[in-house]
């Protein structure tokens, strides 16, 4: 693990990951620890601590994430967004970052068929609901959004972003 973020308590969840120094729009903040891929032969381990909120879904994979990763919450008004590049993922700053503020992104992007739960995160622009599904989002929202998606992503649902103007 860098010494750039560290764990504390989040104001908008459980434990979250902070900036330890400042970080610069477009600046990669660290690149996100992947356990392992769970599969159907290498299961979550919930005896282990093993959960499925603590996972990523990266072209139609699923990935147990490490620490600090696991512990990045979400937010309706994220400061940072993930970059995928071939099999590894980093966390970009969207905008700059202070030292000592949260690390957020947000949880809809590059999913469908998500589960939705009750959003917390306090930004001023907080929707009440991260929905887990991209084509869900407000499209004003899914506009600022597309520069963020996935190749990956944008493959596997072109026909639905082109009917958006998003291609």
């Amino acid at each position: 693990m860098n010494n750039d973020v560290e764990i504390r308590t989040s104001p908008i969840e459980g434990l979250g990951i902070f900036a330890v120094r400042p970080f610069r729009n477009g600046q990669r903040i660290r690149q996100i620890n992947v356990v392992r891929e769970v599969t159907s032969d290498s299961p979550l381990r919930e005896e282990l601590g093993e959960r499925a909120d603590h996972c990523d879904y990266p072209n139609g994979k699923i990935v147990l994430l490490g620490l600090p990763d696991r512990h990045v919450n979400h937010s309706c008004n994220p400061n940072a967004y993930v970059l995928y590049e071939c099999d590894r993922s980093f966390l970009v700053a969207r905008r700059d970052i202070a030292v000592h503020e949260e690390i957020t992104v947000d949880y809809n992007i590059n999913i469908t068929g998500g589960t939705a739960w009750p959003c917390h995160c306090g930004a001023t622009r907080c929707r009440g609901t991260v929905v887990g599904d991209f084509f869900l989002l407000p499209l004003g929202i899914q506009r600022e959004y597309r520069s963020l998606l996935a190749e990956w992503f944008v493959r596997a649902h072109r026909d639905r972003l082109e009917a958006l103007g998003l291609i």
